[in-house]
């Protein structure tokens, strides 16, 4: 099965335990978001075309929580302090070095997540 294909069958399943009522929307995407650790476009359309909701409506919360997001998150979240004491004590170096380890910038996710 086609991975798409499967994210619009799991989401469908997730739907199937709430009413067709907009208030749901956040509980919704809670659980895509525990399922997933992100809310997949294919989720997001399958949810609109069950809530009736406008994909930018859903967009929109999605955006506004810091609860949720859009993109695939690593296994492993890095966390490097660039405050005024920590940058002083040199975690811009940390920071560099750990860019040019992993081959990507603060945000990204590596191939293997």
């Amino acid at each position: 099965m086609c991975v798409d294909n499967r994210v619009v069958e799991e989401t469908r399943e997730i739907l199937q335990k709430y009413p067709k009522e907009k208030s749901m929307l956040i509980a919704i995407l809670n659980d895509v978001q525990e399922k997933y650790g992100y809310i997949p476009e294919k989720a997001q359309k399958t949810i609109s075309e069950y809530l009736l909701i406008p994909m930018a409506e859903i967009y929109g919360v999605i955006t506004f929580y810091s609860r949720f997001t859009l993109t695939p998150k690593g296994k492993y979240n890095i966390s490097i302090c660039l405050g005024t004491a920590c940058y002083v004590k040199g975690s811009q170096k940390l920071l560099d070095r750990a860019k040019e380890r992993l081959k990507i910038e603060p945000g990204e996710v590596t191939p293997d997540r």
